[in-house]
């Protein structure tokens, strides 16, 4: 099968097949991303909520494990930073919920920070990475330069056709597309969250017609037909997620792994009560309390950090109705495989370079 914009953008990333893994902090392994990349696709490591000390050992592990090309994703940061009386709001609400797990009934926000954006850039750049994604914007004109410079190829990411002529504004070399069946968080930026919620097809069909870059389709990619039919559609390549999160290779811990077995295309949900952005993921027993109870969420990063505790007490309590699992909506197709089979399995419907 034969494809001008898939063979491009194949030959500009040095890879074999249309594929490229989705960067999924916490799932995310150099050795997922050696597996993809061996298996001829675009393997990805997230940079999110790494110190750059952290990158580079990922970075130096993965090129141990593959000499194929690879990509470092990394999350624009967030302009509105959420409400800390709000998060103080959440935190009491939690308060015996995290006794019951064992932890401190308060939340300590005085201990809350994210790693500084300009020093992991810094790092990504002292790295030498050539594939550089980015999520929740695009990168500020200075950034852009220094990374092309660089001889970087920039990955930027939309979910409406708005965002996605913003990253061609800000010079991205091809544009994720995550339509509104995709796992994990929404990467909406210039749309509000309802406007995003734009499902693939109609995204990827508005997006080959106005804009004139590589499209990478994500959401439901998961079989070789949704593949094929998503070249079929416009896009160059195609990235998947819920395919690999629970692969061996993958940091998932085996409460997810087991918990997804049952998932059905009617098992997740949005909410924005798990990390403060709208994000999809697997219907948990914690998001319908909260609802119920009438908790808002704090924001984006603040409840992130205010559930980053409650996640690890889950995977070590046992207690799947209270752990984030991201998923999509194609979740029924999960499997434990290895990166390589279900790479392999989806490659049949994609062209080959």
């Amino acid at each position: 099968m034969e494809n001008e914009a898939s063979g491009q953008l194949c030959r500009k990333l040095g890879i074999e097949i249309p594929f490229i893994a989705a960067p999924m902090s916490g799932v995310s392994t150099p050795a997922l991303a050696a597996a993809v990349s061996r298996s001829g696709g675009l393997g990805m490591l997230s940079a999110d909520l790494l110190e750059p000390e952290e990158i580079c050992r990922e970075v130096e592990e993965t090129r141990r494990l593959t000499d194929r090309p690879f990509a470092v994703n990394m999350r624009i940061p967030p302009r509105d930073r959420g409400s800390l009386e709000q998060a103080e709001k959440v935190a009491y609400a939690l308060s015996d919920l995290r006794k019951e797990l064992g932890l401190e009934e308060s939340v300590d926000f005085s201990s809350f920070r994210e790693p500084d954006f300009e020093r992991q850039l810094e790092a990504v750049l002292d790295l030498g990475i050539k594939v550089v994604s980015c999520s929740f914007g695009g990168f500020r004109e200075a950034f852009e330069e220094r990374l092309h410079s660089s001889g970087a190829f920039i990955l930027g990411s939309a979910t409406t056709l708005r965002e996605a002529k913003v990253q061609r504004a800000a010079r991205a070399d091809a544009i994720v597309l995550q339509g509104y069946e995709a796992g994990g968080p929404r990467l909406y930026f210039e749309s509000d969250p309802e406007e995003s919620s734009v499902c693939l097809s109609v995204l990827l069909a508005e997006a080959h017609r106005a804009v004139r870059l590589p499209l990478i389709a994500a959401g439901g990619i998961g079989t070789a037909s949704a593949a094929r039919a998503a070249i079929a559609g416009g896009a160059a390549a195609v990235m998947a997620g819920s395919a690999l999160a629970c692969a061996p290779e993958s940091a998932a811990p085996d409460l997810m792994r087991r918990s997804m077995a049952a998932a059905s295309d009617t098992a997740t949900c949005v909410t924005d009560l798990l990390s403060g952005r709208p994000e999809r993921v697997m219907r948990i027993g914690l998001v319908e309390a909260l609802k119920r109870a009438g908790v808002a969420s704090s924001g984006y990063p603040f409840q992130r950090f205010i559930m980053r505790d409650i996640m690890r007490a889950a995977v070590r309590s046992e207690r799947p109705d209270l752990l984030r699992m991201p998923a999509g909506q194609a979740a029924n197709i999960f499997s434990c495989r290895p990166a390589a089979e279900t790479v392999g399995l989806i490659r049949q419907g994609l062209p080959h370079f």
